[in-house]
């Protein structure tokens, strides 16, 4: 069993869909290797809470802008867990 590299990081993003929202967050964790650790969701305003794990030196301000590039996400901050 291979063990976790690198440092958990929250994201919190916005969206306008909450399920086309949600699955590009999910596809662009994905595609970038970047293990998820919790999803929480609050369908309610719209709100996502990814918890992911990234390697260390990753460039959080490039991550925010990657993650807030599709149509449906209106805002993503990448930050230290709370």
């Amino acid at each position: 069993m291979a063990l976790e590299q690198g440092h958990a990081v929250e994201v919190r993003a916005r969206i306008l869909h909450v399920f086309d929202g949600v699955t590009r967050l999910l596809g662009e964790v994905e595609r970038a290797g970047y293990g998820l650790r919790h999803l929480a969701l609050d369908a309610t305003s719209s709100a996502v809470t990814l918890s992911i794990l990234v390697p260390d030196g990753t460039d959080l301000s490039v991550l925010a802008a990657r993650l807030s590039h599709h149509p449906t996400v209106v805002e993503a901050q990448v930050g230290a867990p709370s």
